[in-house]
């Protein structure tokens, strides 16, 4: 297991176990074990951890997907990446590849009629990426209450810390609905950081239902921006 690999498992676990810990999303309390990896990593745990991530519904299809329109496997970097944050590897996956994606959410409770319209209306131009889930498909799982707030907070959001220290605040994002529409606003708010990420003014980060997950590069941010941004705009369309 390269090195690499070890921090696309980390990076994973940290997004997942956030939804995970407020029963949204996989394998009941298996937030533990995830975040547990992330603070002491092991090639003894590998495997384990990738069978708990199989279970989340809202990663492994889509890790799938990309993995196999790119020749790579569900749990290499630049796979795990282009999920979460956004990279080249999204425009190699076909429209067909995303609507039988769509159509296997019915075994995780998707009614058949919600998941053939999806299919059906699917927009040319969206990606796999962990915004499509949040804005297409929205939310499976009956616990979430389906509700604009909670979408926006599902969603990965970007952000340039404003304030560190203890309670750190970022200018981020937020998702609103406007004339029937979603759209996107700037906004000043106050954000935990549970993984204790060393953070400074004017840092680009990544957010995930209010938690900083993870430092961003100039790179990483305008993909995350960018591909969020594509999704949205398809769905507008």
């Amino acid at each position: 297991m390269q090195e690499t690999n070890i921090e696309a498992l980390i990076q994973a676990c940290k997004y997942s176990l956030i939804p995970n810990e407020l029963g949204f999303c996989g394998p009941e309390n298996s937030y533990k074990e995830l975040l547990s990896f992330v603070q002491n990593p092991s090639l003894e745990k590998v495997q384990s951890i990738k069978q708990i991530l199989q279970q989340f519904y809202a990663l492994f299809p889509y890790l799938e997907i990309i993995a196999d329109a790119n020749n790579l496997s569900p749990f290499d970097a630049e796979v795990v990446e282009s999920y979460w944050i956004g990279n080249d590897l999204l425009e190699k996956v076909e429209k067909r590849d995303l609507q039988r994606t769509i159509i296997s959410f019915q075994r995780f409770g998707l009614p058949q009629n919600i998941s053939e319209k999806k299919t059906a209306e699917l927009p040319s131009k969206m990606f796999p990426h962990h915004s499509f889930h949040v804005l297409y498909i929205n939310f499976i799982n009956p616990k979430v209450p389906k509700i604009v707030e909670n979408l926006s907070n599902c969603l990965v959001q970007w952000g340039e810390v404003k304030k560190a220290g203890a309670k750190p605040s970022v200018k981020g994002i937020e998702l609103f609905a406007e004339s029937g529409q979603l759209k996107l606003r700037e906004k000043i708010k106050q954000i935990e950081n549970p993984f204790e990420v060393e953070l400074k003014k004017n840092d680009l980060v990544s957010v995930h239902w209010n938690k900083v997950v993870e430092k961003l590069s100039k790179d990483n941010f305008s993909n995350l921006r960018s591909f969020t941004l594509k999704n949205l705009t398809a769905l507008q369309q």
